[in-house]
């Protein structure tokens, strides 16, 4: 009896774990959406396009063009951003994916003549927009993981 209890609730912790982790789906977007990546319409248009969307760690991005040459250059910093600075990590071929697996503040812009003046450039927010920092995890942190895994081992004890 302990066992198929031990059992039934070990499933029940690796079902909920999977529900959660499939509530959290990763989104792939086409930058620009039909637009795709190419010189657009106003000066707002990628700006416009973002700041309608919720990025989320996971998520992923097409830079898609059809016509003319274009790049998709990350630049480090907002300064480079506004600047046009066209040095940076380049994706030179269309329909190249990117998924970003952190939280941070991603600035992409197309190198290519006058393209990022004229608009072609847009800022990639994921999470909060705040990468993470690689300080050691909080007490309180470690407390609640430690307590978690103290329960555990508890109710796995006294299923037995």
């Amino acid at each position: 009896m302990a066992g198929r209890l031990s059992f039934t609730v070990g499933f029940l912790i690796v079902a909920s774990v999977g529900l959660l982790h499939g509530a959290c789906a990763a989104t792939s977007y086409t930058v620009g959406d039909d637009l795709g990546w190419t010189v657009p319409p106003n000066s707002s248009y990628y700006e416009e396009w973002a700041s309608q969307k919720s990025f989320q760690i996971g998520d992923s991005f097409v830079f898609n063009w059809t016509a003319g040459t274009h790049s998709a250059t990350e630049v480090s910093t907002r300064e480079e951003y506004d600047n046009c600075t066209k040095m940076g990590m380049m994706l030179m071929f269309a329909g190249v994916q990117i998924t970003f697996d952190a939280n941070g503040t991603h600035y992409f812009l197309c190198s290519e003549g006058t393209h990022c003046e004229q608009g072609q450039k847009m800022v990639i927010k994921i999470g909060d927009g705040i990468a993470p920092s690689f300080a050691a995890p909080s007490l309180a942190a470690a407390a609640a993981a430690l307590s978690a895994l103290l329960l555990s081992t508890l109710a796995i004890f006294f299923l037995n």
